[in-house]
Order: C-alpha cells, then sequence, then structure tokens
C-alpha cells in the first residue's frame, strides 16, 4: 500500500513537470530544456552504470560530456548543421584513443567500452534532440500529444493485460507484458487519438492524421519498452535507477519516448510537414 502510494504521487509529479514544462514553451523554454538535459545526463550515467562503464571514470566523462553536447545542439540554431557532424567525428576517434589505452581485463575490454559508451549518443542523445527540434520547430502539441498518447497506451495495457491477459508478448524480455493487453491497448489508445482533433490545442492535424501519428507513437514506443526491458534483463538488474521512487529510473519512464521521437517525427515529415 506504501509503495502504492509513492508510486502515485511520483507519477502525478512527474507528469506534472513535462506538461507544465510543454505548455510553459511558448514564454520560456528553460523548463522543458533543463527536464531534457537531465533525461539525457541521467539516463546516460544509468545506461553506463547499468552496463558497468562507470567504473572506467575518463570514458564515463567523455560520454556524458558528448551527450550534453548533442543535446544542446537544437539551440545552436543554423550552427547544428556543422555541430553534429563534428561531434560524431570527434567523438570516435578520441574515445577510440581512450579506450586504446585501457587495460583489458576481460570484462571491461577497450571493444566493449567503445561500444556501449556509443548507445547513449544515438538511443538517448539524439531522441531527446530531436524532441527538441520537435517543439521548436514544429509545434509543443505534437510532444504534449506523444506522451499523453504513450502514457493512455501504458495505462491502458496494464490493466487490460491485468485482466484479460493470457498470452506472452515477448515472455523472453518482459514475462508482465502480454498481447491481449498490447492489443486492447493499442485499440482504444488510436480510437481516443482521433478526439485529439477536436480540441483547440492539438487543431494542426485532422483526426484520421492524429489517428496515423498515435499508430507510429504506439508501436514504437512499445518497441522502445521491450528494448529497454532486454537491456535491464542483459545487465541482471530490474529498474535502471532509482531516482523516481516507485518507478525506478529515468529510463524506465522514456523508454518509449526515446523510440517514438525518431518515428513520429519522420510521419510528420513524411505525411504532414
Amino acid at each position: 500500500m506504501k509503495n502504492l502510494v509513492l508510486r502515485t504521487v511520483t507519477g502525478i509529479l512527474f507528469v506534472a513537470a513535462v506538461v507544465a514544462s510543454i505548455l510553459l514553451y511558448d514564454k520560456t523554454i528553460i523548463p522543458f530544456f533543463v527536464l531534457m538535459m537531465c533525461v539525457s545526463v541521467i539516463g546516460t550515467f544509468e545506461f553506463l552504470k547499468m552496463t558497468g562503464i562507470t567504473s572506467s571514470i575518463i570514458p564515463t566523462i567523455f560520454a556524458l560530456v558528448a551527450v550534453v553536447t548533442v543535446t544542446a545542439i537544437p539551440l545552436v540554431g543554423s550552427w547544428g548543421s556543422i555541430v553534429i557532424p563534428s561531434v560524431f567525428l570527434l567523438f570516435f576517434p578520441i574515445l577510440s584513443v581512450i579506450a586504446l589505452f585501457q587495460k583489458n581485463d576481460g570484462s571491461r575490454s577497450p571493444l566493449r567500452t567503445l561500444s556501449l559508451c556509443l548507445v547513449p549518443l544515438f538511443w538517448i542523445a539524439l531522441p531527446v534532440m530531436l524532441l527538441l527540434h520537435l517543439m521548436e520547430s514544429v509545434s509543443p502539441s505534437f510532444v504534449l500529444a506523444m506522451f499523453i498518447i504513450i502514457w493512455l497506451d501504458d495505462t491502458l495495457a496494464y490493466c487490460a493485460g491485468s485482466l484479460f491477459g493470457r498470452h506472452k508478448l515477448c515472455e523472453r524480455i518482459s514475462p508482465k507484458k502480454t498481447v491481449e493487453g498490447f492489443v486492447i491497448a493499442f485499440v482504444l489508445t488510436v480510437a481516443a487519438s482521433a478526439a485529439l482533433g477536436r480540441i483547440g490545442y492539438f487543431a494542426d492535424l485532422r483526426w484520421n492524421e492524429w489517428v496515423g501519428f498515435a499508430i507510429v507513437t504506439v508501436l514504437f514506443g512499445t518497441l522502445g519498452d521491450l528494448v529497454e526491458s532486454m537491456i535491464k534483463r542483459t545487465c541482471g538488474v530490474k529498474d535502471s535507477g532509482n531516482i523516481l521512487p516507485g518507478h525506478g529510473g529515468i529510463l524506465d519512464r522514456f523508454d518509449s519516448v526515446l523510440m517514438a521521437v525518431p518515428a513520429s517525427l519522420v510521419y510528420l515529415l513524411v505525411f504532414e510537414f
């Protein structure tokens, strides 16, 4: 009971912080930018800690610096076209030099360090950067809609799975997820998304376009959830961290978003903008 109350309070505060930072974006970008920078830095540290890289100080610091740089790219405007290639061109050779002088003791081989330090750059920093780009260049309404769709789908999948779940969706990776929960949540979430077009704040798209947006968001959001579960299971941990009482770590709350952002942005670019 105590854990349920703690989880509920944390969830309400978390949702309030995300929604407030998005709604305030037109007045000030600071709250949302700070929140996303925290997601990048803390999420990267959680990943490096899960995989054991944090025992190597220099690669950890360098990976965190690279992630901060990539996340902040939307703030530099037109310079982003120069900064992005530069970061990637410099990151790999510098990290390679660091790996060359790392002691190979089996569990911390240079190749393993090099590979794992690259993962947060693509899996965490780039999606967060694209999320900031979506806020700045498209519309905050799409970002808020994405969070709402993911939260609704996650809640419905849990409830439907608890009540009607019989067949495991991917038992090897996430034993609690069921096919019934996924299908029911998918159908109800996509159906509910059609109502977004009738709300003034979300009037950028028509109802059928919001349905397409929801389909992409739910499918790739679920994939993101499963990918993070796979990583945790491989590393032998239950949660990515403990910064959010009752919920785990930052990656446990943003895993769906990290995978949904690139796919949703492609949907908007190809079909709408």
